[in-house]
């Protein structure tokens, strides 16, 4: 089952139309795009064909269309690339609405050549900020345990919820699946870590986790020691949630 995406931006000539013909391209087994504007041109615009072309997709049926089209309709995501937050027009039902703006290339003066390489510059952020945010969903979450020996610890508890962190982290992994997203928990032998995507935890939010040993934070208890662990006794639930989202590309 994908998920539908609306790209919006003012006209619907260029940004929301790269955005919705790059991800139907690229990820289109995850994912079903559309795009909209506020108040859409008659027409494409040239240039957005012709760097969409340059990268072999085709824009053949693209039109400019207006959010009144999409208004019977819920999606899962809806992508802002206008700055517009303040002033947009009313948006259609959406589990969540992200602001990205990125600048209208139709704004682009000087030569053709000149205009030319401000489409393709906006081309290329559109096609890096998809990428970012929805690719990592469409490649799936893999959360790993890194543990010396034998099974996680039941006596690692989150702070907020009191729950172990192994049943946190089993919650997440069927709410991420929910969501669409591929979803995958494995257990490493190896210092104590908690990776999504192979990315250590406290490196995908900006929360301390302290080294195994309390006393100085860089070993075990004894000199030379050093394991590299982490302690996630105490850790919010809240905010593994948070980890798991950004991993999957939700937040």
């Amino acid at each position: 089952m994908t998920q539908d995406i609306l790209f919006v931006c003012n006209h619907n000539a260029g940004r929301s139309q790269i955005a919705e013909a790059y991800l139907n391209a690229r990820y289109g087994e995850q994912y079903t795009a559309f795009s909209a504007g506020n108040y859409p041109s008659s027409s494409m615009n040239a240039y957005t064909i012709r760097v969409m072309e340059e990268v072999g997709i085709p824009m053949a049926g693209h039109a400019p269309k207006s959010l009144e089209e999409f208004m019977g309709r819920q999606f899962d995501t809806i992508a802002r690339l206008c700055d517009c937050s303040g002033t947009c027009l009313v948006l259609p039902p959406a589990r969540r609405v992200i602001d990205h703006p990125i600048s209208d290339p139709s704004q682009i003066e000087g030569s053709g050549g000149d205009v030319l390489e401000g489409f393709r510059r906006v081309r290329d952020l559109v096609f890096a900020w998809v990428d970012e945010t929805f690719g990592a969903a469409a490649a799936g979450v893999t959360i790993t345990w890194q543990r010396p020996d034998g099974p996680i610890p039941s006596v690692v508890l989150c702070s907020d919820t009191s729950r172990p962190l192994q049943e946190v982290i089993r919650d997440i992994c069927s709410l991420l699946e929910r969501q669409g997203i591929p979803c995958t928990i494995t257990e490493e032998d190896g210092p104590v870590q908690l990776l999504f995507n192979n990315v250590p935890f406290e490196k995908i939010v900006p929360i301390y986790v302290p080294k195994t040993c309390s006393m100085c934070g860089t070993c075990d208890g004894s000199e030379g020691e050093c394991s590299g662990g982490r302690r996630y006794e105490g850790i919010p639930e809240s905010v593994v949630r948070l980890a798991a989202m950004k991993a999957g590309g939700l937040k």
